[in-house]
């Protein structure tokens, strides 16, 4: 799920980088289609316009820890 879409974002990072590091990007299928400095701004507004699951909000940041995040929560496995 979501594997045309991060692969863009990989194969095109050094110059994605290059116009918007730091920013969160809405990308759809090998498109981005929306630019935003918050990731919540990007969230929303690609939620007016797209089904879940269809694009993906990524992390305009050089490297590979661009393509990691991590989430904590305080649930315990038994």
């Amino acid at each position: 799920m979501l594997e045309k879409e991060f692969k863009y974002f990989k194969d095109h990072q050094e110059e994605l980088v290059k116009k918007h590091e730091g920013k969160y990007l809405v990308i759809v299928g090998e498109e981005v289609v929306g630019v935003y400095d918050a990731e919540i701004d990007a969230y929303v507004e690609a939620k007016k316009r797209y089904k879940p699951g269809t694009f993906l909000i990524q992390h305009c940041l050089p490297g590979e820890s661009a393509y990691t995040q991590t989430f904590y929560s305080r649930v315990i496995f038994g």
